[in-house]
């Protein structure tokens, strides 16, 4: 399914609130919309559902089925394997692509769209600070949430991501249980 893409006023009848209150959202960053050339806001749906979870706000229903997009950018092809599985085990309604190579990630992010990247921090190559750096200094993917991971995490490296634009950063072994509760704050999935 395609995203869709919503006007102000059409969010505020989604969501049964004044065309001022999605104004201050978006004005207070709460809510990611971006400008048309002619300066008008348009909303993206999955950043609107993420915003309606994270608030806990009712979701409507014209706006639920869209599956979540996870990409996983890690050189270690057994990691990739075992995560796939905890992911669709625990979250049939996520599309999981995986990447072994940053740079084919950074293709694949371009193109595919994801909704979140888990992202590995030591590669060959090219790191993941990098990664983290160039999805969210371009404009076409700066909404993308950046989750990264590594075995060997430190508060340098927890900075370093966080200023990268990391969204969230894990150590690894992930679980299903810490993944889906990162992907819930993120206003990903629902968390029972």
């Amino acid at each position: 399914m395609d995203t869709r893409f919503f006007t102000t006023h059409e969010v505020a009848q989604l969501v049964h609130v004044s065309p001022s209150a999605v104004l201050r959202w978006i004005d207070q960053g709460l809510l990611k919309a971006f400008r048309t050339p002619g300066g008008h806001r348009r909303v993206d749906q999955l950043a609107l559902v993420a915003f309606l979870r994270f608030h806990q706000m009712p979701v409507p229903r014209e706006l639920e089925g869209q599956p979540v997009r996870l990409l996983v950018i890690d050189d270690e092809a057994a990691f990739l394997r075992s995560i796939a599985v905890v992911v669709r085990r625990a979250h049939r309604a996520v599309e999981v692509e995986l990447c072994e190579s940053p740079v084919t990630g950074l293709l694949k992010v371009g193109l595919w769209r994801p909704h979140v990247v888990l992202l590995d921090a030591y590669m060959p190559g090219m790191d993941g600070f990098e990664v983290c750096r160039r999805i969210k200094e371009d404009s076409e993917t700066s909404g993308i949430a950046v989750v990264a991971m590594s075995g060997l995490m430190s508060e340098e490296m927890q900075k370093a991501f966080r200023d990268a634009g990391a969204a969230a950063v894990l150590s690894k072994p992930i679980s299903a249980a810490v993944l889906t509760e990162t992907m819930g704050a993120l206003g990903l999935v629902r968390v029972a």
